[in-house]
């Protein structure tokens, strides 16, 4: 009798387990999505960083390849 129960028992877990919605997907999704926005952002960061720096060594460049050095390539004053 008891195994009997057992087994019934199993058999309604099995059936009433089935009934509940599955959010394993819904989680996946979610996180691809952050994945995907994260991964967005850090093209974007590298992208204008790139610009930044870029400038910078063209402006360098530029100081360095002009013979009297003008106004604007003399260095800040720092105290």
């Amino acid at each position: 009798m008891l195994s009997y129960l057992s087994v019934r028992l199993g058999y309604l877990r099995a059936r009433l387990g089935g009934q509940q919605p599955r959010e394993a997907g819904v989680t996946a999704v979610e996180y691809a999505l952050m994945v995907a926005i994260i991964a967005l952002l850090m093209v974007a960061g590298f992208y204008a960083l790139f610009n930044a720096v870029q400038t910078k060594y063209v402006d360098v460049g530029n100081c360095i390849a002009t013979e009297p050095a003008p106004q604007d390539c003399s260095p800040t004053a720092t105290t």
